[in-house]
């Protein structure tokens, strides 16, 4: 039982850490963004408020939850909607993203329960998660490489949190360490690049939610 719920915990963590490495996500891009404008807390925070949430899709795939979520349709199209809206606006804004000068202090204040709340919003309402971590889920459990029962949904997920969060405090720590070893113009591009991905998923959920309510979906 201890074994098993060890196992639980690292593999939830590995899932959890190397599952937030692709910086292509919105969660990402707020980190990206606010520790390139010296906003280092904001980003910390923002990346924990998003893993409480995914922990939260960790949870719930591993406990088999997403076969009950089928049994309320609506839940999908209103994420959707919801989703798109956050999704667009984050994406115009990444896409008009401007570096700041060198040496520039940031004029942005940004409070530790807003930032928290802003990154577990934009996850808890991202529907694709559920549908990630069920993938991640389920191949574990084909894998046959190890046995696990529902019950180990709990360590699991925390093991996710502990991994997501690790994450982003590194990308934090790193972006506060090497901030001025970057090419600006580089990471401009990047992160405009990433807002044009983000607008396009958004847009991509607006499209399905608007087509589910008109009945073509």
């Amino acid at each position: 039982m201890r074994g098993r719920v060890i196992a639980a915990l690292i593999i939830g963590f590995c899932f959890g850490f190397f599952g937030s490495i692709p910086v292509a996500g919105p969660i990402a891009a707020l980190v990206l963004k606010r520790g390139l404008t010296g906003r280092y807390a904001s980003a910390a925070l923002v990346g924990i408020g998003g893993g409480i949430a995914e922990a939260g899709y960790a949870f719930l795939a591993f406990w088999g939850f997403a076969t009950y979520l089928t049994q309320y349709p609506m839940i999908e199209p209103v994420s959707r909607t919801l989703a798109g809206i956050i999704l667009i606006g984050l994406g115009v804004s990444f896409a008009r993203y401007k570096s700041s000068a060198p040496g520039a202090i940031p004029t942005s204040s940004d409070s530790h329960a807003k930032s928290l709340l802003l990154g577990f919003t934009i996850t808890a309402l991202n529907p694709t998660l559920i549908a990630t971590w069920t993938a991640a889920t389920t191949t574990l459990y084909s894998s046959d490489l190890i046995t696990l029962e529902p019950v180990d949904a709990i360590p699991f997920s925390l093991g996710a949190l502990v991994g997501i969060i690790s994450w982003f405090a590194l990308l934090t720590v790193l972006l506060k360490r090497y901030q001025g070893r970057f090419d600006q113009a580089r990471l401009t591009m990047m992160v405009r690049i990433i807002g044009i991905l983000i607008l396009g998923l958004g847009i991509f959920f607006a499209v399905k939610a608007g087509l589910y309510f008109a009945g073509r979906d």
